[in-house]
């Protein structure tokens, strides 16, 4: 017998090629809207729908995303009171990512010894922004939460290492992005701007946290030059919720950065940007 739809499946309607981009930006306007018990149905569909297309691999990042965002708002809102929440849709992230991270071993001829087995160079730089702001969270709430560990895989063996595995990972991560960044440049074919600046801010918080303040006015720095050139969104100009939302990560951000190197005019600057932005993103606001 034919499985009858879910009611959760009859409110979105079965994803098909004709309705597929459709689906995706009502997958997106949900996120940044904040309405998560219906976004992350639509995003196990969307997975299960591109795994059927063959689109498995390139869907995985995508699908940590959604779940990470999630977890994030989360954490910052509840903490410890809603640890089992957090801790799920982490460790759903966090398996997506090791399963697309399995693929590029086996895609860089499987692991070698006494090498970091993966280039990660078939991944883009907006999914290598992805795993590394997700490993880079995992490292702060590992702790508190369970999670699922990281492929130890990914890291040179060192004893007596300092830097925890979750960093290490993220870290890893950033250079790859950056390279693709730098490729991307050259090829005349730039990334979107917020994907460099998240990948250095990632780069910048690992720095503070380990103490590495060199490293760290050196890469805040760098961060404030490419904010300097920044295409803010007019607010004027109607755009989706995608525009500003991005526009909003980027100015919190900013704002934190510049808070944690006692910048107070640059972090005034980026607090009201980051307010103005966020009145038209539900999920940004709650996350300021």
């Amino acid at each position: 017998m034919e499985k009858l739809p879910s009611k959760k499946e009859n409110i979105d309607g079965i994803i098909m090629p004709e309705n597929f981009e459709a689906r995706r930006k009502q997958l997106s306007e949900r996120m940044w809207s904040g309405e998560y018990d219906e976004a992350l149905p639509l995003a196990d569909k969307m997975l299960e729908y591109r795994t059927e297309q063959g689109d498995r691999d390139a869907a995985l990042v995508n699908y940590a995303s959604n779940y990470y965002s999630v977890a994030s708002r989360l954490w910052k809102e509840k903490g410890a009171k809603e640890i089992a929440s957090v801790g799920g849709h982490m460790n759903t992230a966090l398996r997506a990512l090791q399963e697309r991270l399995e693929k590029e071993i086996e895609a860089g001829g499987g692991k070698k010894e006494g090498m970091i087995p993966v280039s990660l160079n078939r991944m883009t730089a907006s999914e290598l922004d992805v795993m590394q702001v997700v490993y880079r969270k995992a490292a702060v709430i590992a702790d508190k939460v369970p999670l699922v560990k990281p492929m130890r895989t990914l890291l040179l063996s060192k004893e007596n290492d300092k830097v925890r595995d979750w960093d290490a990972a993220a870290l890893l991560s950033i250079r790859a992005g950056l390279n693709k960044v730098r490729d991307a440049e050259k090829s005349g074919k730039p990334e979107p701007p917020h994907t460099e600046i998240f990948l250095r801010i990632g780069a910048f918080e690992i720095a503070k946290r380990y103490g590495w303040d060199n490293d760290a006015q050196t890469r805040a720095k760098k961060i404030f030059e490419l904010a300097e050139r920044y295409p803010w969104p007019s607010k004027e100009e109607k755009s989706d919720k995608s525009v500003y939302g991005q526009a909003a990560r980027v100015a919190r951000q900013l704002r934190d950065v510049a808070r944690t190197t006692d910048d107070k005019e640059k972090a005034a600057e980026y607090e009201e940007k980051a307010k103005s932005y966020s009145e038209e993103v539900p999920d940004q606001k709650a996350k300021l």
